[in-house]
């Protein structure tokens, strides 16, 4: 996807470069969720919202500051829908290298943990695979916000026995 750039006018009078993360339409307006860029190209990590129109071409048009309390909380809602998505994306994939050297998005089908193996653990399957035909499993280490940082072989038979187990649990076997 095109990264598609807006020209924003500051509380100073200048105007900024804003790069446009999402646009919505409410009943009443249309609106857009930008992060500022600086003279660096740095993208501010702060997202901020305006108004805007649309005009003859489909451009956006007309930036207007958000007026009322209840605009500003509909748009909140808004973006606080995004990060949840967002997060919960980053913590669904990983990305592994294969046997070529290339590396493959992986999407996490299911999440468990042995306590008798003091692991947690995933069922994944390669993210292309529209029918999950290959399912893989692994023993894995979270980051902070659940994400695999690092997948650990199964190793003895009685784990990839207790691992088999768990995916006949959750298919209904």
């Amino acid at each position: 996807m095109e990264e598609q750039l807006i020209t924003v006018v500051t509380e100073d009078g200048s105007e900024q470069q804003g790069k446009v993360v999402f646009t919505f339409d409410s009943d009443e307006h249309s609106y857009v969720l930008y992060s500022l860029i600086d003279e660096n190209g740095e993208e501010s990590t702060e997202v901020s919202a305006l108004r805007y129109e649309l005009d003859d071409n489909g451009e956006m048009t007309n930036f207007a500051s958000l007026e009322t309390e209840e605009e500003w909380q509909m748009v909140e809602e808004v973006l606080n829908t995004l990060v949840h998505e967002f997060t919960d994306d980053l913590t669904n994939f990983f990305t592994i290298t294969d046997d070529e050297g290339e590396e493959v998005i992986c999407e996490i089908l299911h999440r468990f943990e042995l306590k008798e193996y003091n692991r947690s653990y995933i069922l994944y399957t390669f993210a292309d695979d529209e029918e999950a035909s290959e399912i893989f499993a692994a023993a894995f280490i979270a980051g902070e916000n659940g994400e695999v940082v690092d997948l650990i072989p199964i190793d003895s038979d009685e784990e990839w026995a207790a691992v088999e187990n768990e995916l006949d649990v959750i298919s209904g076997r």
